[in-house]
């Protein structure tokens, strides 16, 4: 970046109170979450802590509402119970709000006797001879067949089931094992082939019947069983062993970009951690588990589900209508259009991010009682050389809104190429992941 454009972010910066704010490093990601009761049901890469969560309710005690408009695998709601506070949630992904519901539900000794129930009857399944049909057209490349027919017969298990809060434990926990038991893993914005190696300076592939007989035992109808009842007795062992006594948490399954009718009640906490403006198309990420939970039923679905997520990724433009125009957005976006650009769309999704962050904020604004509190962790990124700081994009959105912005609290700094590092010489001290918090006044 040039001195010029450096300049431009310091005066951005220089309005609000940027601080370092080690406390919240290990908590805005889910690496520690493989270990917590009820987050380690599924292990949802893109969330934060729910210790987060805990921190900030515990700071501002709001003693009200708690809303998380991009809910992710429940942390935010999961912290509300623990505090015994109600909480809503609302996602566009169906698969981010099944696992939002299951992991805050509130289950009953009756639940519990159907689960043992019901985990009796798995371990005596045997692997029939049906063949079962999947409409997920990618999954004879993505599984072994015996794995893929093992998993589809214990889909028609768990969907039998007619306790339906323990329906939605068993198809949670085999949803957890999907990934597990396929040839693919969730890496950078998609899925990636296990059994491709990176050497020193190539890329080697194993034949895959070799990577087969090295990573799968040799019944793959007892392999999958078993993962799916460890699963499930790790589950069960938390509603044991952690039983919250609050009330199930709401969640609702629709994009909450312009209409949030359906909350009733004052907002004293939001807090939310949306899609960074990184052009990753979460939902690339976890299709197996879309496409074979059957959240969605062919391509039409999944085209139309990408449409209605945030505009952070070209995937999900279907219009360039822009509702208002930030100044400082449009800067960035302008210099990154004079850029050689690996994606002509980038700019249209830049103005098409923000905007969809002002018609958010301003209508979280409106349902926040007054004093209440908005706490958004986000991440800055960089297209051909140019930094986008979407932390102080969003907290000057904020502030032609109406809101106060307390602090941007810096928790972390981001990696990025080697080649993008060089063209942001004297700007990688921006490059990073933040907490914007705010205050209705």
């Amino acid at each position: 970046m040039t001195y010029e454009d450096i300049d431009f972010l310091a005066n951005m910066e220089r309005q609000f109170s940027v601080k370092k704010d080690d406390k919240y490093g290990k908590l805005v990601h889910f690496q520690n979450n493989r270990f917590t009761p009820y987050q380690r049901w599924f292990q949802y890469r893109e969330g934060y802590s729910y210790k987060l969560v805990d921190k900030f309710i515990k700071k501002f005690n709001p003693n009200s509402l708690i809303f998380d408009p991009f809910v992710g695998s429940g942390s935010t709601l999961l912290a509300a119970r623990l505090n015994n506070l109600s909480s809503i949630g609302m996602d566009v992904n169906p698969l981010s709000t099944f696992i939002s519901l299951v992991e805050n539900t509130k289950y009953t000794k009756e639940d519990m006797d159907c689960l043992n129930r019901v985990i009796k009857k798995i371990k005596v399944q045997k692997r029939d001879s049906k063949y079962r049909e999947t409409n997920f057209n990618l999954a004879s490349r993505y599984f072994n067949s015996e794995i893929l027919q093992s998993l589809l017969q214990f889909r028609d298990f768990y969907k039998s089931i007619n306790n339906v809060h323990i329906k939605n434990l068993v198809k949670l926990a085999w949803l957890s094992i999907i990934e597990s038991s396929s040839y693919m893993k969730k890496e950078g914005n998609g899925l990636k082939r296990k059994n491709r190696k990176r050497l020193e300076n190539r890329y080697v592939e194993i034949p895959i019947k070799e990577w087969d007989k090295e990573h799968f035992p040799e019944d793959k109808f007892e392999f999958i069983k078993g993962s799916l009842i460890q699963k499930l007795n790790i589950m069960r062992k938390d509603i044991i062993d952690y039983p919250i006594s609050a009330a199930s948490s709401k969640v609702i399954n629709k994009s909450s970009i312009g209409d949030l009718s359906m909350i009733q009640d004052e907002i004293g906490l939001t807090i939310f951690s949306p899609p960074y403006v990184n052009f990753f198309d979460y939902f690339e990420i976890h299709k197996m588990e879309l496409w074979l939970g059957e959240f969605i039923q062919n391509r039409e679905d999944f085209r139309a589900l990408k449409k209605k997520g945030m505009r952070s990724n070209g995937n999900a433009i279907d219009s360039t209508k822009i509702h208002f125009k930030n100044k400082n957005v449009e800067h960035f976006s302008k210099l990154i259009s004079t850029k050689k650009l690996w994606n002509k769309r980038i700019p249209d999704v830049i103005n098409s991010y923000f905007d969809d962050m002002y018609v958010l904020l301003k209508n979280i604004f409106l349902k926040t009682k007054q004093n209440g509190k908005v706490v958004i962790v986000i991440g800055n990124s960089a297209y051909g050389g140019i930094l986008v700081p979407a932390d102080l994009l969003v907290a000057d959105i904020a502030q032609t809104i109406g809101f106060k912005v307390n602090d941007i609290c810096i928790t972390r700094f981001l990696t990025t190429s080697s080649q993008q590092k060089k063209k942001l010489t004297g700007a990688m001290n921006y490059m990073r992941e933040s907490i914007v918090v705010l205050t209705k006044e």
